[in-house]
């Protein structure tokens, strides 16, 4: 008996100890980037058979699905995950029946024992005894037959392993020299293989077993191979060729050639569904762009450039009617049959690489200038001071600041240190010295310090200090390659811009990392944090990051964004104290102190200081994890399709809860669009909770979305999503329409002395008199209530919220209006109302001990809480706007302070949901600006624009929330001299908010 025959029976009696050679991933959770899209190198893309759904896996450890037609992210598939590269994903595969989604890569929890998964894919789930455990090397490739049934696990080294559906064992190939990563079966059962080892392998499996049947020597490196539909023939790409040779699929002769002009390779390889052209890609350029390639006629035609990129080409798949292409950009893809592009989804943060002399640091090293991709728009300026971003064409900072010159690093050249070879390379040296780089790893960016006393060298995996004499100081794994690096003048910061789009900022004396910031990709939202997961966020930007929890190694994640724990983890003040002091557990004590909270002891403080620097991933200091663990939020597991196509008035949705023990879910709230369709109570919740449970959910006659959201005493859940689409709807779709607009308008000027303004109630009586202008459009009945002054007193306008809660039903909309004085207290923001006791009779205090005093006994009662609002506005069971125009308090501080309220958390709360389209005035720390001159605040009078018709951008005579969002953006930009910004959240359902009217 041959070795092959060992080692399969070897590996069925393997499998059923694997209870004992598993090991759990950590428990501890773990801060992760989250943008709706890849943000490392797509490692595999795949389709089901009707070409309904895309699969893509990637180095940065998730799976998503996506909805091949419109480029819609259905789900995120999250298998367990470590540090470092542990948990990255090589390899993944959608069963051609789309039902089941295959991932693979590093899950080596202990040596020698990585997991193969298999996710549910209609709810995202990874079900019972769905994972393999015990291979003996990371996945690189993986591929399921034509019929679904078997599955086929290239190996990094152990060769090839094969188990059905069920994860029944079939058979092994452990005669391979390197990985195995091309791999895919005919219609019969057949199954090819490619490794760079320079062989090609066939084997047969329709009895059942895994069969080697042929076996042939390649003249390069294969890497990707691919059956013609019909099975009679084999293309193989290459490692290192540009050439596509394809085979016999019976005996592996060859037939024919293709090749293209240059350098690189054809190491991706795929069939179109009829056979008739061979789409080809890899490191192969043209005109410096990574060229995607159609060869017609079966592979015999000339090579045609179709699609191109600006990184490698590493995966490809077929659709319905063309190809899909993955790319290191990260990006993907798609093409018709005729080579037309279709789709693109891209990377949602910063691309760095090339940044250079463009990444600019100011002395103290708080704030940071950066492009966001090369010739892409102009450089962010990030205020860490003030914890501010914007455009600043000259990326300079503002005069406030006492460092106010931004420097560009300094290489070595200009500090005449003898540093060479260090751009993109695997051998930088010092003199004669080679500095130490771990194998494979390559050096792309330096900066030399104020003093040249010290250098730091930033490469593909780390960060690495270096005295003036090229003496190795530290080293800090990154979670990027550092494709920029810069040191603050004052010697205490490297801070290096990574290829995971994040800039981090690292102490100088011992490369522990203190702060990270993420810009997403529409230069608004960002989010800045700390290894203990405490965050300062624009508004909009706490869905970027989250926490991952590892539930087993059998067993998906689950990921909550940072905004589920605001209460504990927004603090802006330990952000500024970080940055300020280098130093986040002293910003800790000391923002604690200054809310009389109790402190760390010393000694609690010298072991977090003492602990090893922080790698990526892994959380330090107070708080953190395992705070987040004592107060988790439930989770809704949807157990029904997460994509529904219907012609239905009502669609069902399944779904099970799970909540800590000592924390039960008290709600779930359905949304369908942008309204609360039902609320399901504690008391209907009890008899279901750990069960599967199934509601009927009316949905609206066009395309929409369902979320479901469950609450327990710590926190709300993340949505769980049921996107609708209608397919053959018979009869034309009814256009837009409420039955009724209720509104309450609020504005007050009349405030008590320096506290007054001048146009907050014309503001009001304007916007009402324009909303009553759309009854009998798109709304049937305007009913509002116009609270002005004095008469805009707390009780008046509580009670005018419960009237809004009461009044708005179903088929109507609801529309809040603020503008007056807004404050926090202790972080919680208050809308200051028109009673004559609600600020304190001495006037010009803003900022003083003396009012902040003042505002902590009093504010709770005298004034209207943002919860309040939030509550209102969250359970309007039709639609519902909030227009917030309250940032006017700074006229009252004393000189160069600013005591204007930080908007933010307001902002974010009642977004939570999704549910509020909500237009606010500016940023969470910007002043609003009204003039006589305009006859208005900036912000109204840009919203008042474009619901007369300037935001009709589309000329249907519709005034849509995006649209009106980026009409008042320019508009209010443009009056206050880029000043002011204001800000909109919408539901992603852009249903007109009015019709234009003159």
């Amino acid at each position: 008996m041959g070795r092959q025959f060992w080692i399969a029976i070897a590996f069925s009696l393997l499998l059923g100890w694997l209870p004992l050679l598993h090991a759990e991933p950590p428990s501890a959770p773990l801060l992760r980037i989250e943008t709706g899209s890849h943000l490392a190198l797509i490692t595999r893309v795949s389709s089901d058979r009707a070409g309904r759904w895309l699969l893509t896996s990637s180095e940065d450890k998730t799976a998503r699905l996506w909805d091949a037609a419109s480029g819609d992210l259905i789900s995120v598939l999250r298998p367990p995950i470590g540090v470092g590269s542990l948990g990255a994903l090589y390899a993944s595969a959608l069963s051609p029946d789309g039902k089941l989604a295959a991932l693979g890569g590093n899950s080596g929890f202990t040596p020698n024992s990585h997991s193969l998964y298999l996710f549910d894919r209609a709810s995202g789930r990874l079900p019972a005894k769905s994972t393999v455990s015990g291979l003996e090397a990371p996945i690189t490739q993986l591929a399921w037959s034509r019929d679904s049934t078997l599955i086929a696990v290239g190996l990094r080294q152990e060769g090839l392993r094969v188990f059905t559906r069920t994860l029944d064992f079939v058979g092994s190939d452990p005669e391979y020299n390197e990985a195995v990563y091309g791999a895919d079966f005919a219609a019969d059962g057949r199954l090819v293989t490619a490794s760079p080892d320079g062989g090609l392998r066939l084997y047969a499996t329709a009895d059942g077993r895994l069969r080697r049947i042929a076996r042939q020597r390649m003249p390069g490196k294969p890497y990707a191979v691919a059956f013609s539909p019909d099975g009679s023939m084999i293309a193989v790409g290459y490692q290192n060729l540009a050439r596509v040779d394809v085979l016999s699929g019976s005996d592996l002769d060859l037939l024919h050639s293709a090749t293209v002009a240059g350098n690189g390779n054809l190491g991706r390889v795929v069939w179109a569904r009829d056979g008739r052209v061979l789409f080809a890609g890899g490191t192969a350029r043209s005109h410096d762009r990574f060229t995607l390639y159609a060869i017609p006629g079966a592979g015999r035609g000339s090579p045609r450039e179709i699609g191109a990129f600006a990184n490698i080409i590493v995966a490809l798949a077929p659709l319905r009617d063309g190809v899909a292409a993955v790319t290191a950009e990260p990006s993907w893809a798609s093409f018709d049959a005729v080579g037309h592009p279709l789709l693109k989804v891209t990377a949602q943060g910063a691309d760095f690489r090339d940044t250079g002399k463009d990444f600019k640091l100011s002395a103290d090293g708080l704030s940071v200038a950066f492009p966001m991709a090369r010739g892409k728009g102009g450089p962010l300026l990030f205020d860490g001071a003030r914890g501010e971003l914007r455009a600043d064409s000259r990326a300079e900072l503002p005069p406030h600041s006492s460092t106010a010159k931004l420097s560009a690093p300094r290489l070595p050249e200009e500090a005449h240190l003898p540093l060479s070879d260090w751009r993109n390379s695997t051998n930088p040296k010092f003199g004669a010295l080679a500095l130490p780089l771990a194998p494979g790893d390559v050096s792309h960016s330096v900066a030399v310090s104020a003093d040249r006393s010290r250098f730091v060298l930033g490469s593909e995996w780390f960060l690495r200090a270096f005295d003036r004499h090229g003496s190795a100081l530290w080293e800090q794994r990154t979670p990027g390659a550092v494709w920029a690096v810069n040191v603050s003048d004052d010697g205490r910061w490297a801070v290096a811009a990574l290829g995971d789009g994040t800039i981090r900022w690292f102490r100088m004396e011992d490369g522990r990392e203190e702060m990270a910031l993420f810009v997403h990709a529409d230069r608004k939202r960002w989010i800045l944090w700390t290894p203990a997961g405490y965050y300062d966020t624009s508004p909009g930007g706490e869905d970027l990051i989250g926490w991952h929890l590892n539930r087993g190694y059998n067993q998906a994640a689950d990921f909550f964004s940072v905004g589920r724990f605001r209460d504990r983890f927004y603090r802006p003040d330990i952000l500024r104290h970080t940055l300020r002091i280098g130093d986040e557990v002293e910003a800790i004590s000391l923002a604690q102190s200054e809310r009389g909270e109790p402190l760390a002891t010393a000694a609690g403080r010298a072991a977090a200081r003492s602990s090893p620097p922080p790698r990526p991933g892994v959380v330090s200091g107070q708080g953190g994890g395992a705070a987040v663990a004592k107060i988790l939020p439930p989770v809704i597991e949807l157990q029904s399709d997460g994509l529904v196509e219907t012609t239905e008035r009502s669609v069902p949705v399944r779904f099970r809860l799970r909540s800590p023990a000592d924390a039960p879910v008290t709600e779930v709230k359905v949304r369908v669009n942008d309204k609360l369709e039902q609320t399901l109570s504690e008391n209907a919740l009890r008899g279901i909770r750990g069960e599967s449970h199934e509601i009927q959910v009316s949905v609206p006659p066009g395309d929409g979305e369902i979320r479901l959201y469950a609450a327990n005493r710590n926190a709300k859940s993340e949505a769980a999503v049921v996107r609708v689409r209608r397919s053959a709807v018979p009869g034309k779709l009814p256009s837009v329409r409420y039955e009724k607009l209720y509104s309450l308008i609020v504005g007050i000027s009349q405030y008590p002395g320096d506290w007054a303004l001048e146009l907050s109630d014309k503001d009001a009586r304007d916007f009402h008199q324009h909303m009553a202008g759309q009854a009998g459009k798109l709304y049937g009945q305007s009913i509002s209530r116009l609270l002005l002054n004095q008469d805009a007193t707390r009780g008046k306008i509580l009670e005018g919220l419960a009237w809004l809660r009461k009044s708005v039903g179903e088929k109507d909309a609801g529309m809040l209006f603020l503008a007056g004085h807004g404050d926090t207290v202790g972080g919680a923001y208050y809308f200051i109302p028109g009673d004559p006791g609600a600020l304190p009779a001495h006037a010009g205090v803003g900022g003083s001990q003396e009012f902040e005093d003042w505002k902590a006994k009093n504010a709770a009662q005298r004034w209207v809480s943002g919860d309040e609002i939030a509550r209102t506005l969250l359970g309007l069971k039709g639609r519902a706007a909030f227009f917030i125009d309250t940032c006017h308090s700074g006229i009252t501080a004393r000189p160069g302070q600013s005591t204007n309220p930080d908007l933010t958390r307001a902002l974010n709360e009642i977004n939570e949901e999704r549910g509020v389209i909500v237009f606010a005035s500016s940023a969470g720390r910007e002043l609003s600006q009204e003039s006589r001159e305009w006859g208005n605040g900036a912000f109204t009078k840009a919203i008042i624009e474009g619901i007369r018709g300037k935001a009709d951008l589309r000329n249907d005579g519709l005034i849509r929330p995006t649209l009106l969002q980026a009409y008042v953006t320019d508009r209010v930009r443009e009056l206050t001299d880029n000043k002011q910004r204001p800000v909109m959240f919408n539901v992603g359902i852009d249903d007109p908010i009015a019709v234009r009217s003159p």
